[in-house]
C-alpha cells in the first residue's frame, strides 16, 4: 500500500494541474471538464473525502451491494494517516510508512475514484459540483474531516504564525515542519504544547504526543522540558494512566498545567499567552480548537448558525438540513450523534454502519441499528503504551448513540505498544485494501 517516489509524483503533479482522476489506480487522467461527470445511469453512491471514514464508507458501501456504483472524490491525491503520525514527530516512524494511494478501492472493489474539489451542493437536483465537473448522486456521504479555527486564538490566523506554530493534527507538511523544529532545537530548550478545548480530534492524541516528545527531549536534547497548556480541567483521555507514566518517566522533563487555554500567539517574539501567563517557547506545537472540515459549512450542512460541526440522525448519520446526504467521521456532531469519541476507529466504524444504511434505503430495506466499536492505544515512551477500548450501541430512547462497555488498560506495558503498532497496520489494510 505504501506510495513509491514515482508514484508520489504523478499524482502530485496530477493534483496541481486539477485534473481529475478516474478508475484503475489511478492511470488514467480526464481533462477538466464543466459538465456531467460520468452521467448516471444505475444507483450510485457518492462519498466526498477519502480519509479514514469516507474510504470505508466507499469501499463498505461496494460490499453491501456490488451493483450500486461508488464515486469516491478527494482532492488530496494521497491518503496519510493521522493516527501514527506522533511516531513520525519524533522519528519512530518516517513519513513514509504512514502514506498511502487509494487505488486497490479501485482494483479490488470497484469504487471508482475522481481526485478533485468540491464546490457546491444542490440537493434537490441530488448533484455535486466539483472541480472536474458536476457528479450525480442518489445518496451523498460526506467525509470533510476537521479544520482549524484559528480565529480563536489572536495572532494565529496568518501565514508566519501558522508556519511557527504548527498544530500537526492533520498529517502532512504540518507533522514534518513540528519534526523539524523539535530536531533544530538547542538542548535546554522549552517546548510548549497546547490542547484545545473539547470536543477535538483524538482526545488522547495531544497527551500521547506530550509523552513522545517528553521522551525525545529526554533522549535527546538535554535540560529540555515541554509544558502542556491544555485548555481542558483535566486530561480528556486515559488521565490517570498518562499521568502515571508522566510521573514515572518525565519529572521535570513534562509539566502539565490545566485550565491553561492559549490566548494569543505572538509569531515575532514567539510568546504565548496562556490563560496562566505568558510562556517563552523555543518550540510551540498550538492545537488550536477544531471545527468540521470547511467544505462542510462551503455546502451548507450546518443546522445552526453556531453549528461548528454537523447534525445528523444517530440511526443512520443523514444530516439534519438535507434528505439523503450523511456525514461521518469527526465532522459529526456528537450533541446529536451521541457521546462518540473523534477517533480514527470511530471514524472507520462510522463508514461501515452509514455505508449499510445508505444502501439499504437505496434498495427499499431498513437499515440495520448502528453499533460501533472503538480502541486507540496512546505510547507513552519508545516502547510501551496504553489503551481505552468501547463499544456504542443506539439507544431508541434517547436516539443517540450511548456507550455500552468501556475498559482502558490496567498499565502501561511494551506488549500494548506492539498492539498499537499491529492495530494500525490492521486497520489501514481494513480502510484500503
Amino acid at each position: 500500500m505504501s506510495i513509491s517516489r514515482r508514484d508520489f509524483v504523478k499524482y502530485t503533479a496530477a493534483a496541481a494541474a486539477g485534473t481529475a482522476v478516474f478508475g484503475h489506480s489511478g492511470e488514467v487522467f480526464a481533462a477538466k471538464t464543466t459538465g456531467i461527470v460520468m452521467p448516471k445511469k444505475g444507483k450510485r453512491i457518492v462519498v466526498l473525502g477519502g480519509g479514514w471514514g469516507g474510504c470505508t464508507a466507499a469501499k463498505y458501501a461496494r460490499l453491501e451491494d456490488p451493483s450500486v456504483e461508488v464515486i469516491l472524490v478527494e482532492k488530496d491525491p494521497m491518503f496519510i494517516s493521522c493516527p501514527i503520525s506522533n511516531f513520525v514527530i519524533v522519528g519512530k516512524k518516517r513519513m513514509q510508512d504512514i502514506t498511502f494511494t487509494r487505488d486497490k478501492l479501485t482494483k479490488n472493489y470497484g469504487v471508482k475514484i475522481v481526485y478533485a474539489e468540491a464546490k457546491g451542493l444542490d440537493a434537490v437536483k441530488k448533484t455535486l459540483a466539483t472541480t472536474a465537473g458536476t457528479i450525480e448522486y442518489d445518496k451523498l456521504i460526506v467525509a470533510p474531516g476537521i479544520s482549524y479555527d484559528y480565529d480563536k486564538i489572536e495572532g494565529l490566523n496568518n501565514p508566519e504564525a501558522i508556519k511557527r506554530f504548527p498544530a500537526a493534527f492533520k498529517a502532512g507538511a504540518e507533522t514534518i515542519a513540528l519534526k523539524n523544529q523539535l530536531e533544530a532545537m538547542k538542548p535546554g530548550g522549552v517546548v510548549l504544547l497546547s490542547v484545545p478545548p473539547a470536543p477535538y480530534r483524538c482526545p488522547p492524541g495531544p497527551y500521547e504526543r506530550a509523552s513522545m516528545i517528553a521522551n525525545y527531549l529526554k533522549q535527546n536534547k538535554k535540560g529540555s522540558k515541554i509544558i502542556v497548556a491544555d485548555a481542558n480541567d483535566d486530561v480528556t483521555s486515559k488521565g490517570p494512566l498518562f499521568k502515571k507514566a508522566w510521573a514515572d518517566m518525565y519529572q521535570g522533563v513534562l509539566e502539565y498545567v490545566p485550565d491553561s487555554a492559549v490566548l494569543k500567539v505572538d509569531a515575532s517574539t514567539g510568546i504565548i499567552t496562556t490563560e496562566q501567563g505568558e510562556i517563552k517557547a523555543d518550540v510551540a506545537n498550538i492545537i488550536p480548537p477544531m471545527k468540521a472540515g470547511q467544505i462542510a459549512f462551503d455546502l451548507g450542512l450546518m443546522n445552526k448558525p453556531d453549528d461548528m460541526f454537523v447534525r445528523a440522525d444517530a440511526f443512520t448519520l443523514e444530516t439534519y438540513n438535507f434528505k439523503d446526504v450523511y456525514v461521518v467521521g469527526d465532522a459529526a456532531h456528537n450533541g446529536t450523534v451521541g457521546g462518540v469519541p473523534k477517533s480514527g476507529y470511530i471514524a472507520n466504524s462510522m463508514g461501515k454502519y452509514c455505508a449499510s444504511a445508505a444502501v439499504r434505503t437505496l434498495n427499499g430495506q431498513e437499515p440495520l441499528a448502528p453499533s460501533l466499536i472503538n480502541t486507540c492505544y496512546s505510547a507513552v515512551s519508545d516502547d510501551e503504551a496504553i489503551f481505552v477500548a468501547a463499544v456504542y450501541k443506539y439507544d431508541p430512547v434517547s436516539k443517540r448513540l450511548i456507550s455500552a462497555s468501556s475498559a482502558t488498560s490496567p498499565e502501561r506495558r511494551k506488549l500494548f505498544e506492539k498492539h498499537a503498532e499491529d492495530w494500525a497496520v490492521g486497520i489501514w489494510s481494513d480502510i484500503l485494501s
